[in-house]
C-alpha cells in the first residue's frame, strides 16, 4: 500500500506526522511505502522529512516540482508515481489519524474501488470543530456537489483510499488543482461506475490551514462549473499528463505489493 501525503511548506509539522505514519505502517502485515509530493515548498520540508525518514523501517520517497500548483495537482503527480496495490491519501496534518486507515482498507478488500472518509454522519466523531463559518462553507459546498455532481455526504475530507488501478485512471483524467478536485474525482468515479463506500472516521481541525475563505470559495464554485463544462466538451475523454516533477530522494526499504 502507498500512503500519499501532499505537502506545501510543512517543515514545522511534517516530522511528527511522518513518524506517526511510519510507526503505524511498520506494525501492519502488508508491505507499504510513504510517498510525499512537495507542492513547491519554499521552506525546509524536504530536510525535515528526510531527517525522520532515515529512522523509519518503511520506504519513503520524496517527489518535488518547483512552483506551487495546488493539492489536486500534487495528488495527480502522486497517483501517477505510487507503487502500492492500494493508495490512500492523507492530509499532512493527520486531521484524520492514520489509525483510521484500516476502516477504509476493509471496504476496498470487500470489493469497493474507493473508500472515502466522512465526518458528516451520525457515527463520525469530530474531536475539534472548524471555525463555524468554515464549517458552514464546507456544508454549503457539499450540498452543491450533491445537487450538481455526485451524492456523497462529505466531499472534502482529506482521507480517501483507492484501488490503485482506479485511482491512477481517475487522477490521470483530472484537470482541477484547487479545492474542487475532490468533487471532480468523485464525479468521474460515478461516471465510470466505480463502487464507492463512505466510511465514518474520527477527525479534528488542525491550526494553520491555508484555505482562503474568499478566494478558495470562489475558485471551488467555479470548479464545479468547470467540471460540467469539461464533461460536456469531452475533455475527460483523454488523460492529461504531467512532466515537471522529479524524485529528489528515496529511502527504500522494499517494494510495496
Amino acid at each position: 500500500m502507498t500512503v500519499l501525503i501532499p505537502a506545501y511548506d510543512e517543515a514545522r509539522r511534517i516530522s511528527d506526522s511522518l513518524r506517526a505514519v511510519g510507526r503505524y505502517l511498520a506494525e501492519q502485515p502488508y508491505s507499504s511505502e510513504i510517498l510525499i509530493v512537495d507542492d513547491g515548498s519554499r521552506d525546509d520540508t524536504s530536510s525535515a522529512a528526510r531527517g525522520v525518514a532515515e529512522a523509519l523501517s518503511v520506504p519513503v520517497r520524496y517527489i518535488r516540482y518547483e512552483s506551487n500548483r495546488g493539492k489536486g495537482y500534487a495528488l495527480k503527480v502522486g497517483f501517477g508515481s505510487a507503487r502500492g496495490r492500494q493508495i490512500l491519501f492523507s492530509d499532512s496534518d493527520l486531521s484524520t489519524p492514520i489509525e483510521e486507515t484500516g476502516k477504509l482498507l476493509e471496504r476496498l478488500e470487500s470489493g469497493f474501488d474507493i473508500a472515502i472518509g466522512t465526518r458528516k454522519d451520525e457515527e463520525a466523531m469530530i474531536g475539534v470543530h472548524q471555525p463555524r463559518f468554515r464549517e458552514l462553507m464546507g456544508k454549503g459546498f457539499t450540498l452543491l456537489v450533491r445537487m450538481l455532481l455526485v451524492d456523497v455526504s462529505d466531499v472534502t475530507c482529506g482521507f480517501k483510499a483507492f484501488e490503485a488501478e482506479t485511482g491512477k485512471k481517475l487522477f490521470a483524467l483530472s484537470r482541477l488543482r484547487d479545492w474542487s478536485f475532490d468533487a471532480e474525482i468523485l464525479y468521474l468515479a460515478r461516471k465510470q461506475g466505480r463502487k464507492l463506500a463512505e466510511v465514518s472516521v474520527y477527525w479534528e481541525d488542525s491550526p494553520g490551514t491555508r484555505v482562503s475563505i474568499g478566494r478558495d470559495s470562489i475558485m471551488a464554485l467555479l470548479g464545479l462549473v468547470r467540471i460540467r463544462l469539461y464533461d460536456l466538451f469531452r475533455r475527460y475523454d483523454t488523460e492529461l499528463p504531467v512532466h515537471d516533477h522529479e524524485e529528489i530522494w528515496s529511502l527504500d526499504g522494499g517494494e510495496p505489493i
